[in-house]
Parts: C-alpha cells; structure tokens; sequence
C-alpha cells in the first residue's frame, strides 16, 4: 500500500495577530488507487465525473483513471494487483469467477445493453447478413457474446456470419465507410456518427430479452475484504458522480467531451440524454442480472455451465452505504435537478 502526502495550506489573517490558530496536519494522506474503465462511451460518465469534480478526494482517494479497451486485460489487472477497481461490464469478470478467479461484483448502473447492430444500407433484413462481415472490438467481449446471442434471437446463426476483432469503435466506423466490414456493434456518440454517416441500425440489442450488467463496478474479494473502508468511500464517490451527472448537465457534457474527445455539440449532447436515463442513481448489483449473465456465457462458453454464479454478486458494500442514509443525503443534495 502506498501514500503519499497531499499538503494542505491554511492562511489565516487574525486583525490584532495575537495568536496564531491551530492549524490542521500538516498534510493529509489520500489511498492511492487505479482503476480502469473499459470504452469511451457515456456509460463511464459518472466515473469520469466524478474524478473531474474531485469527488474521489472528498473521501480521501487518490484514483487514477486508465483507459483499457480489452475484455480480459482488465480483470487481468485487477487479479494482478495493478488496478483495484473496474468500471466494465461485469461480463468478462463473471466468466473469470466461474474458472475460479477472486473478481466479485459489488455496483451496476446499467443491465441493458445499449449498443445497435448497424449495417451498410444495402442490408434491409437479419437474412441479408448471411455470408457479411461484422466487426467488434475483441473476441470474447461483452458485445461479442451479446452480438451472437442478438442474432440467435433474431432467427440468424453467428456460424452464418464471420464476426472479426476490429478493435475501437471509430476504427470500426472506418472499416465500415471502406467496405471492409458490412457490420459492427457500437453505442453512444459513435452510434449517432454513424447513423449521420449513412448506416443504419439492423438490431437494437436494448429491445431484446438480454440482461447484462454493462456499467459495473467490479473488484476482487480479497482486495475488498481487506479494504472494506476504502471501498465504501471509492463506491460512495462513484456512486455521487451517477448522482451529479443526472443533475448537472453542464458538467455532465464538459466531462463527455474531455473523456470522448468529440466536439460535435448535437453528438454529445445526445449522448448525455442517453445515458441520463440509462445510468441508475440506485445501482445495487441484480442476482437475477448475474444469472442472466451467466446463461449467455453458458451458451458461449460450455464449460461454464455447470459452474455456480452464486457469490460474484456482493450486496454487502451497498448494503453499508444504503443503512448509512447516503442517499437519503444524494437525494436532498441533487433533488432539484434530478
């Protein structure tokens, strides 16, 4: 465990200077900590929000914020050590618990998944997929399982398609413009770019019976149960900055555009009214949403099957921070914006 010292000055102008004010510590110490998000879409706004607005310092946190767009390599970090907390979906994690791996579920703001199948407009129906090529970020990702499960539900195999890693979503907008892929899984600001570039959406993956914890808050068992304080005030800050993005649009907006790094103001402002909506104030981890989960994997991956769920899912930390009356306290700060 590292700290280090954040120094705090206190000037105090007395008019007769006779004495001098107590003054605090010298410094105060901030735990220090990592944590890594997994897209550049609005679902991590809250994060990203809170890290801007300073609200990790409030409970006496240092958090770095880094950026990993991988599947696996996040939970890889978190089992390693180099990171302690990821905002992710909680996908790739469950899959790791299931082999036997420490990641525990402890926060969800979203289980739909909002990302849209968009295709080139030459496709008018699933059948016109047939032999096409669809692009995804990686193999083994939260979108690929979704995007296979998606197509089974709407009467196609994904053995009738060939689905390829093509790695970030403005690559993939790319490909698509160049005819390399006739297809991909995208979300948020990118979704709208596309549909401004001419493609158009063949499935809408939040209409379909999927339920999947998209914007999680996951860490490992052993990293919580030895810092259970720490991860209550982590949680409390993340779970403000749901609180603040619902309430304050101009921050909310300010936070997209330096995280996406888009300038189109009707882009990102449609992104913050998306994910307004989408990210839940009350986001208490689902055992139903884990089980869902876990029959998607199941299909994917057989040998997960006979594996117990029961146990990612830890409704102990909420559970802490709700009998504390913190949102009693959230709802009567932000309640005129909400």
């Amino acid at each position: 465990m590292e700290w280090f010292r954040f120094k705090i000055v206190l000037v105090v102008v007395l008019a007769f200077a006779i004495a001098k004010l107590p003054t605090p510590s010298e410094g105060a110490n901030l735990h220090r900590m990592v944590v890594s998000y997994g897209s550049l879409g609005g679902a991590h706004a809250p994060l990203w929000l809170a890290k801007e607005a300073q609200l990790f310092e409030r409970q006496g946190l240092d958090v770095s914020l880094v950026y990993i767009p991988s599947s696996f390599q996040p939970v890889m970090g978190l089992l390693s050590g180099s990171t302690q907390f990821m905002n992710y979906s909680a996908l790739p994690s469950l899959e790791a618990y299931l082999r036997g791996a420490d990641t525990v579920l402890i926060a969800s703001a979203a289980d739909r998944v909002e990302h849209h199948l968009v295709v080139h407009p030459s496709i008018t129906n699933v059948k016109d997929l047939r032999g096409k090529t669809i692009g995804i970020g990686s193999l083994g990702s939260l979108i690929d399982v979704v995007l296979r499960e998606g197509l089974r539900l709407s009467g196609i195999s994904d053995k009738e398609v060939s689905i390829i890693p093509v790695g970030e979503s403005v690559g993939r907008i790319t490909s698509l413009q160049r005819g390399k892929i006739q297809g991909t899984a995208i979300s948020g600001a990118h979704l709208l770019v596309a549909q401004k570039s001419g493609f158009k959406t063949l499935i809408d993956f939040n209409k379909l019976p999927i339920e999947v914890s998209t914007s999680s808050i996951v860490s490992t068992r052993s990293y919580v149960s030895n810092n259970t304080d720490t991860a209550v005030k982590f949680l409390k800050a993340w779970l403000e900055g749901l609180f603040m993005f619902r309430a304050n649009r101009e921050l909310g907006i300010k936070t997209l555009k330096k995280y996406t790094r888009m300038e189109n103001d009707e882009v990102i402002e449609a992104v913050y009214n998306q994910y307004r909506d989408v990210n839940k104030t009350t986001a208490k981890p689902s055992v139903s949403v884990v089980k869902s989960m876990h029959q998607l994997l199941s299909v994917m991956r057989p040998q997960t099957k006979t594996a117990n769920p029961e146990g990612f899912a830890d409704l102990s930390l909420f559970n802490e921070i709700e009998t504390s009356g913190f949102f009693e306290q959230m709802n009567r700060q932000y309640a005129k914006n909400q």
